[in-house]
């Protein structure tokens, strides 16, 4: 099973404010597991408690992922928009060295 099922299914019984911001439907998110790294594109949906998240880079979601499995993740927020462009997350954050 992929940590994102396991976060979801965890945050969904332990935090379900934060399970709304990030499994409501409201934004778009992408997890690599590989490297593990998170892309959230927010939308015109989502709430003032998912821009607060967002705006202090995924803090919470950060904590939670580090809590469950002993792992840093990092983040990256951008508009749906441009979210929907990518069609290969390594390509796109590669070549500017943010994830490696």
């Amino acid at each position: 099973m992929s940590r994102i099922v396991i976060m979801e299914v965890a945050m969904k019984e332990e935090l379900p404010n934060l399970y709304d911001i990030y499994f409501g439907g409201k934004v778009l998110i992408h997890y690599e597991e590989e490297i593990p790294f998170l892309v959230v594109g927010t939308t015109s949906k989502m709430g003032k408690e998912a821009a607060i998240e967002f705006l202090r880079g995924c803090e919470q979601f950060k904590a939670y992922h580090q809590y469950l499995f002993g792992i840093e993740v990092k983040s990256f927020v951008m508009d749906d928009k441009q979210f929907k462009k990518v069609s290969n997350w390594f390509d796109y954050f590669h070549p500017n060295g943010i994830y490696r």
